[in-house]
């Protein structure tokens, strides 16, 4: 897991818009349940929430993994 957060963490609005644009599927991580609570491509994206399979998650509340930007 630590290598995964490492890596594939998704940290700023940045990178969840690279993974919007590019059509890449994001995992979203609930740290409260311990699990992953959905996985697909990001439908709405805006500063506070995004939309992944026609759920809304606020972005402060959970993790998100996919591929970063690279910078």
């Amino acid at each position: 897991m630590i290598n995964k957060l490492k890596t594939k963490s998704l940290l700023g609005n940045d990178d969840l818009d690279f993974n919007r644009r590019l059509g890449m599927p994001v995992e979203v991580f609930c740290p409260k349940l311990k699990d992953t609570v959905a996985f697909g491509k990001i439908e709405m994206f805006g500063e506070d929430e995004l939309s992944i399979n026609g759920n809304n998650f606020q972005i402060e509340q959970y993790l998100f993994f996919g591929c970063p930007e690279q910078r």
